[in-house]
Parts: structure tokens; sequence; C-alpha cells
């Protein structure tokens, strides 16, 4: 656990409220909510009014300093759809699909981000010819890479 460690390893990764302010602002509304029951367009209207950063981003920050993901962000409410109409088979017509707590999406979507450049920075993942499958940040912070990389090369 993140605990565990000997030195202040978890302020590399606080999370500033205006992440989560960022985050919260592009939720999508039709999204159906997980077992918490919170609506999509509450985070997403409370966000724009600047209510909600502030508590949800002590609480993931208090997540990453105790090393633990809340058990309450790992249920799912199950729904079956459908595959082919009408379903005659329960194993074969029908495809699970689970509907999480929205805060631990955003959570996951955080800490996702840091570990995508972490894994890009620090231990030269990243193939300076790779132009697909990279979202636009991570594409920038490429473009970037390979800029350092030519100017002290250049020296």
């Amino acid at each position: 656990m993140l605990s565990d460690l000997g030195h202040d390893y978890n302020f590399d990764f606080a999370i500033d409220p205006s992440v989560v302010d960022i985050r919260l602002s592009k939720i999508k509304m039709q999204k159906a909510p997980g077992p918490d029951g919170i609506p999509n367009w509450l985070l997403r209207d409370f966000s724009q009014l600047h209510v909600l950063c502030h508590p949800l981003g002590a609480i993931f920050n208090a997540s990453i300093r105790e090393g633990s993901f809340s058990p309450l962000w790992k249920l799912a409410d199950v729904m079956a759809i459908p595959k082919v109409h009408p379903p005659t088979s329960i194993q074969n017509d029908l495809r699970p699909i689970p509907l999480l707590p929205t805060a631990g999406k955003v959570l996951k979507g955080i800490v996702k981000h840091w570990l995508m450049i972490q894994s890009w920075i620090k231990t030269s993942l990243a193939n300076t010819c790779q132009e697909g499958f990279c979202s636009c940040r991570i594409h920038r912070l490429q473009k970037g890479i390979r800029h350092c990389q030519s100017y002290y090369s250049s020296q």
C-alpha cells in the first residue's frame, strides 16, 4: 500500500479540486447512475456551482493517501441488455452491463491519467513514432518529449 512507504510518496499524487471540477463537468448526463443512486445531472450541476470539487477532492486524496478504493465504489448494478430481439437464451442472447458509481469512475479516470503519463515519461514506453491510440493530451506530451530529445541530442 502507498501508506506503508517511508517517505511522503503520496504528496506527488495530490488531486487538485480544479481537476475534480473539470472531470465532474464532463460527466455524461444520459448515463444511468450506479447503485449509490446519485444521478449524473446532480454531480454535473453541482460541479458548475463549484460545490462538490473540494469535498470530493478531499475524499479522493484520502483514498490515494490510504492506498485504498472505497468498497462502495466497487459495487455495481448489472443490467441484462438483449443482443437480439427477442432473446431466446439467457447465456447467449443477453449482454451484462455494469452500472458503477460515477464518483468512483471519476477517481479511476484521474488515476488512469496519472498512470498513462507516468508510463510514458518515466519508463519510456512511449514509442516516439506512435501516432494512433493516443489521447490528445498524451499526443501533445509525446511531441514535447520528442522536442526535448532533439534539443538535448543536438547539444
